[in-house]
């Protein structure tokens, strides 16, 4: 769930990992506030090389606009300047936003001007949008994992699309994070390996 400061400012920062709904909140709030939505990607140009005159002309629109800056935390400390202008001088009914996943890279100047949006959330905002849409086409069951699963429950799990990193989480919670064999298991995975077949092995040696 997003939180938003108390004092709000010239400015919204919104911060977040992909996919735990950033762009939604964008589109959904400019939506809500009948405003234009313009978008430019800093990610492409980190330089604002070729964004600056677009941007200076978007600021000082008339028009009621949300003018947005996909991935601003890439910007270089030239280009941070630059936009700490663009901050300073757009028309009042422009409202920057600034779309970051590391809000620590941009400066305090840039920062002391923006409305904190912290996209908080533990699943990530596309997957449980996906899984929903995967439910309502019927291409997986909506259920929930076994209370004590075993390797055995793997095939029907898979099937049913429970998250396999949901059964992880009950293993640790169940054998604690001390366990060596669930330690590979999670280290494994992190050097691709298939969650699955680490689940399997893990649970199979619980039996053995």
């Amino acid at each position: 769930m997003a939180t938003k400061a108390q004092s709000p400012k010239g400015a919204l920062l919104v911060c977040g990992e992909p996919g735990s709904g950033k762009t939604e909140w964008i589109r959904s709030h400019a939506k809500l506030h009948k405003a234009k939505l313009f978008r430019w990607n800093t990610r492409i140009d980190r330089s604002l090389r070729e964004g600056r005159e677009v941007l200076h002309q978007q600021v000082r629109a008339r028009d009621t606009m949300y003018v947005w800056l996909e991935g601003a935390d890439d910007l270089t400390q030239e280009a941070q300047a630059f936009l700490r202008r663009i901050l300073e001088t757009a028309s009042s009914n422009i409202t920057c936003v600034l779309e970051v996943r590391e809000p620590w890279k941009l400066s305090p100047p840039i920062l002391s001007r923006c409305t904190i949006v912290n996209m908080s959330s533990k699943t990530s905002f596309r997957k449980s949008r996906n899984i929903e849409e995967a439910k309502r086409l019927g291409l997986i069951k909506q259920s929930t994992p076994p209370e004590n699963p075993t390797w055995s429950d793997i095939p029907k799990m898979r099937q049913d699309g429970i998250d396999p990193f949901e059964i992880f989480d009950h293993c640790f919670k169940k054998y604690g994070w001390e366990n060596k064999i669930l330690q590979r298991c999670i280290t494994a995975i992190g050097g691709g390996a298939s969650p699955w077949a680490q689940l399997a092995y893990f649970l199979h040696s619980q039996t053995a």
